[in-house]
């Protein structure tokens, strides 16, 4: 029998809020709460990854009795069951019941809060105050800006700010302790850097990549993210802005970095910009950079919208070599 190791994520996700990694702010606001009898609803905003669901559950283990948590704690992912209906009848109905146990209140979360219709959060802040003698909520999001007003006035807000590289960094050098993995700086930073900021998705990889090898390596990281090197999308930037500038070159840097990575456009358009901002003014003067920038951003609308990235993307190199040739 074939034994599936437990995620990561769930293994080493922290069960106190003392043990949250990079929000030590938001974590001392939590615990004075989590002290307080007057228990708000609240609302958790910020990046994917950076530890919201975390405390989340955190709150849970610092305030329920295990006996208590079944009968007094409802998850949902409201991308999910995030309509009209759901509100109407499992939120509304879990809500109404009296708490069980020495627990003084019932504990709702939704995660991806933003992605509820209008109409569900019109409904949730009406549920909200019906019951709010019994029943808590925390709602969890990506964007407040996505979450209506009324609702936003009725919580005690958090907003979730990008973890610090040597947060992350940190963290998975404690996974790979744990995991007795050998991993260098350079891997560390890949992981950090193909993850954007997101912890979650780093320790992902990190798994990933132990599955191939007890020796992390960036070559391994890059192979498991199917992450686009850096030096990769540099060449083709330089092609364009070189004494001599060469469009054939770099277009076929290009091609082969959509190619062999299997990047769509946006993706493209997202590493192009962040190579941009790593080049010095040796590389490429600052008028220019600035240039470059703005036509990246137009590239990224009109990919939207459904333009072909190809002839977008022939068009920025173009634009990018007549404009180093001024």
């Amino acid at each position: 029998m074939v034994t599936i190791e437990r995620m990561w994520t769930e293994s080493f996700r922290p069960k106190k809020l003392d043990e949250v990694v990079g929000q030590n702010e938001i974590v001392k606001r939590l615990k004075q709460l989590v002290r307080r009898t007057d228990f708000p609803h609240m609302l958790f905003s910020g990046p994917p990854g950076v530890g919201k669901t975390t405390c989340a559950e955190a709150i849970i283990n610092e305030i329920y009795p295990i006996t208590d948590r079944i009968a007094n704690v409802k998850k949902l992912n409201a991308s999910d069951d995030r309509g009209i209906g759901v509100v109407r009848e499992d939120i509304k109905n879990f809500a109404r019941i009296i708490p069980s146990g020495s627990s003084s209140f019932k504990l709702i979360i939704l995660d991806e809060a933003d992605q509820m219709t209008s109409e569900a959060q019109h409904a949730l802040r009406r549920t909200m105050e019906q019951y709010n003698e019994i029943a808590r909520f925390i709602l969890i999001c990506n964007y407040s800006s996505k979450i209506i007003s009324p609702i936003q006035s009725r919580c005690a807000i958090f907003r979730f700010k990008g973890l610090k590289k040597e947060d992350i960094k940190s963290r998975l050098k404690f996974i790979s302790g744990k995991k007795k993995l050998n991993i260098d700086e350079a891997a560390l930073e890949s992981l950090y850097e193909s993850s954007e900021g997101d912890l979650r998705q780093a320790i992902n990889a990190l798994q990933a990549s132990s599955s191939l090898s007890s020796n992390i390596t960036t070559e391994l990281v890059y192979q498991v993210q199917g992450y686009v090197k850096p030096k990769e999308v540099r060449e083709a930037l330089l092609e364009c802005v070189k004494a001599t500038p060469n469009f054939s070159m770099a277009r076929k840097r290009i091609q082969t970095l959509m190619e062999s990575y299997g990047l769509s456009g946006q993706d493209l358009v997202k590493h192009l910009n962040r190579e941009l901002g790593q080049l010095t003014t040796e590389d490429i003067p600052n008028s220019i950079k600035f240039q470059a920038l703005s036509m990246l951003s137009e590239i990224d609308y009109r990919i939207a919208t459904g333009c072909n990235p190809q002839v977008q993307f022939d068009a920025f190199l173009a634009n990018l070599i007549a404009k180093s040739q001024e």
